[in-house]
């Protein structure tokens, strides 16, 4: 068995129109983008795609959109958010994912009742017995407060089609602990979900990325991870040092608000979402569009 994909995946930004429903010919013009740069996968509807507010009736929607244009790139899977904090009901959209093309889904840890680690295990387990499709672990504490410890990870690991863990912590000495447990299980792939760290995740032994920038910059990570490859290491680190100014400004809002400014900049889409979330401040906006231009030329 083989990685899912190594390198570079970009976490989409949903486009909106000004009603709140989807704006397909804006998204798909962003998919061609990021294939035209060579992601090695794409991510629909996870955090960064809102997907927590769209139905799985638009999820499939969008789905539907990034396998038409992919077109024959099979070898850029298509990841589909379909993690929730109710057990049956992930069941029943994973298993909607699997019928509509998705190649792999990212899956959140359970939010607001999260649980315990036992109960991770049992919730992750279920889904990977009902639905046989590779299963990406979704780490992030700062949205849902529930961690999945190192050791579950190892567990989990041990599940055929869970195949990955998207860590958004940034904590190299978590990703090392992960490494250390995992063994010689060289068949699970770690990727980086916190763009400032990318390079170092890289260092100490990550995959790739699943990346809110590359909605903007496809090209910079991807160079990047080139960089790394070639042992071209000082370049690596210039680069993404370079990068992390208009990175930071990605996060001075409640993301995805100021990449949708940005991505308006470069002519993909509006900043419209739905509440709870609402367009960034001028502030923001002009910073992260300045440092956009800047990124852009490195």
């Amino acid at each position: 068995m083989t990685k899912l994909f190594t390198g570079i995946a970009t976490a989409l930004a949903t486009t909106m129109l000004e009603d709140g429903s989807l704006d397909i010919n804006a998204y798909e013009k962003l998919l061609k983008f990021q294939l035209d740069n060579g992601v090695n996968a794409l991510v629909v509807a996870g955090t960064t795609g809102e997907g927590s507010t769209l139905t799985m009736d638009e999820k499939l929607t969008l789905l539907q959109s990034a396998i038409k244009i992919r077109g024959n790139k099979k070898e850029c899977p298509i990841i589909l958010g379909t993690g929730s904090n109710n057990t049956a009901a992930t069941i029943k959209n994973t298993k909607l994912a699997k019928e509509n093309g998705a190649d792999a889904v990212l899956l959140v840890t359970p939010y607001y009742n999260k649980t315990s680690q036992r109960g991770l295990i049992a919730h992750y387990k279920a889904i990977a017995q009902e639905v046989d499709i590779p299963i990406i672990l979704y780490n992030v504490p700062g949205r849902t407060g529930m961690t999945i410890e190192p050791e579950t990870v190892a567990e989990l690991a041990k599940i055929e089609n869970i195949v990955a863990l998207k860590d958004a912590t940034g904590d190299m000495k978590y990703l090392e602990n992960v490494k250390r447990l995992l063994g010689d299980n060289d068949n699970f792939a770690l990727y980086s979900g916190d763009d400032p760290s990318f390079l170092n995740f890289l260092v100490n032994g990550g995959d790739g990325v699943i990346s809110v920038l590359t909605n903007c910059l496809p090209e910079s990570f991807i160079r990047v991870y080139k960089l790394l490859n070639e042992g071209k290491l000082r370049e690596a680190r210039e680069l993404q040092h370079g990068l992390n100014p208009f990175i930071r400004s990605l996060f001075s809002d409640v993301s995805p608000t100021p990449v949708k400014a940005v991505l308006k900049e470069m002519g993909y889409g509006d900043e419209y979402f739905r509440l709870p979330l609402i367009a960034t401040t001028d502030k923001v906006r002009n910073n992260a569009i300045e440092l956009y231009n800047i990124a852009k030329n490195l």
